[in-house]
């Protein structure tokens, strides 16, 4: 945008050329003067205008007996004020123009043929379109969409999520939607729903001008604004990276897209997101510790009667779907049994135990139910070896729950 003092200058040396050519070599000097006397006011039809708005600006001589012919000038390229009548103007604000406040200045020839330029202290403002425009029409995450379900979330491995980036697909903005404020929240849970990571991002975008100039002058501007996002860059107009290191193994990265209501003023539009999901991938095995409460069903040494405590501790070996990445129900594992506590261990009392266990629990989350975290309960097949007493073969009724 041309400052005022700029403007006066250029249309300063403009009048300079004109008169010599008017005039031969007899040069009439153009006077700059701060404000328009009191004998000429200057009224336009809107306080602010947007982009091919038609203006209407009228000059009003409190002073009959004036003859000075008086032409207004507003500094914007590509507009011409026409006369329609005595002292009335029109033109039509540029599509293509920037926001902004563009001064109106004077043109007044005396009866003596001098020129004069005025700045009169009055400015045409113009407004930007400014509409929200649906997220969808625009936004998408590259390279790989992602799920809209978390259920379902898209399995990738660590270094495939590190180059998830937010796109804006910025010729699909419409025309006079203005600049688009938009937020981008990132957050990673884990398996079990603990949340680790909150990321936020706010940045702006806006549809292409066809110009990288006008673009760079328009981001600039907006960045200027307003305050939130002063860290931008022009990058980020384009697409949005998300920063995201020591991602724990299996657990699912949300991306949400929202208009930034806090620069945006108007109702919440809940529906106006996009929302994805991505799981990261993790080992297809792994060992974790459960303490479970047995109850012994079944025991082929039923005669060789033991104590049987009410603990069982056990290292557990996990098998771990490749895409979903929920355990499967069964798993293996080795500890004591029968205890009152995980290294009460007796001479009738209890021992050490191997453990093939059908967690039903886990059949649940497996089709998302929703069950209790790190609770598991089922059947145990456990070949146990307690103190000096006879080895025998259980079958168990456990809860307990897992680490």
């Amino acid at each position: 945008m041309r400052t005022p003092v700029f403007c006066s200058l250029l249309l300063l040396f403009l009048d300079i050329v004109a008169a010599i050519g008017a005039q031969g070599q007899q040069i009439f000097p153009t006077l700059v003067r701060p404000i328009v006397d009191d004998g000429v006011s200057i009224s336009t039809d809107k306080p602010a205008y947007f982009p091919d708005d038609t203006l209407h600006l009228l000059i009003q001589r409190t002073d009959d007996t004036t003859t000075a012919t008086i032409t207004p000038i507003v500094s914007i390229d590509g507009m011409k004020l026409t006369p329609v009548g005595d002292d009335e103007f029109v033109a039509v604000i540029p599509s293509n123009v920037t926001p902004g406040s563009y001064p109106i200045l004077l043109r007044i020839i005396g009866a003596k043929g001098k020129h004069y330029l005025y700045e009169t202290g009055r400015v045409v403002e113009v407004d930007e379109y400014q509409a929200v425009e649906r997220l969808s029409a625009y936004v998408g995450i590259d390279p790989v969409d992602g799920s809209i379900d978390p259920h379902t979330a898209v399995t990738l491995n660590g270094e495939e999520i590190r180059t998830l980036r937010v796109v804006f697909q910025r010729d699909s903005i419409r025309a006079r939607m203005g600049p688009q404020f938009v937020t981008v929240h990132t957050t990673v849970q884990l398996r079990d729903g603990t949340t680790t990571q909150t990321i936020e991002r706010r940045v702006v975008t806006f549809r292409s001008h066809g110009d990288p100039e006008r673009d760079h002058a328009m981001f600039v501007q907006y960045r200027k604004a307003y305050g939130p996002y002063a860290a931008i860059s022009m990058e980020d107009v384009e697409q949005v990276r998300m920063p995201l290191d020591s991602l724990p193994p299996w657990a699912i990265v949300k991306v949400t897209i929202e208009p930034d209501y806090t620069v945006r003023i108007g109702a919440f539009d809940g529906t106006n997101s996009v929302t994805r999901y991505f799981r990261v991938k993790g080992p297809t095995m792994e060992l974790g510790f459960s303490l479970g409460i047995p109850k012994v069903l079944y025991d082929t040494q039923a005669r060789d009667t033991i104590d049987y405590g009410n603990t069982s501790a056990m290292l557990r070996l996990y098998f771990v779907n490749a895409e979903s990445g929920n355990r499967f129900p069964i798993s293996v594992g080795m500890g004591t049994f029968g205890v009152e506590s995980p290294i009460d261990v007796g001479i009738g009392r209890g021992g050490f135990a191997l453990s093939l266990f059908l967690d039903l629990v886990e059949l649940t989350r497996i089709r998302d139910l929703g069950f209790i975290k790190r609770m598991n309960a089922g059947l145990e097949l456990t070949p146990f070896f307690p103190i000096q007493r006879r080895g025998r073969l259980l079958i168990n009724a456990q809860v307990g729950f897992s680490l």
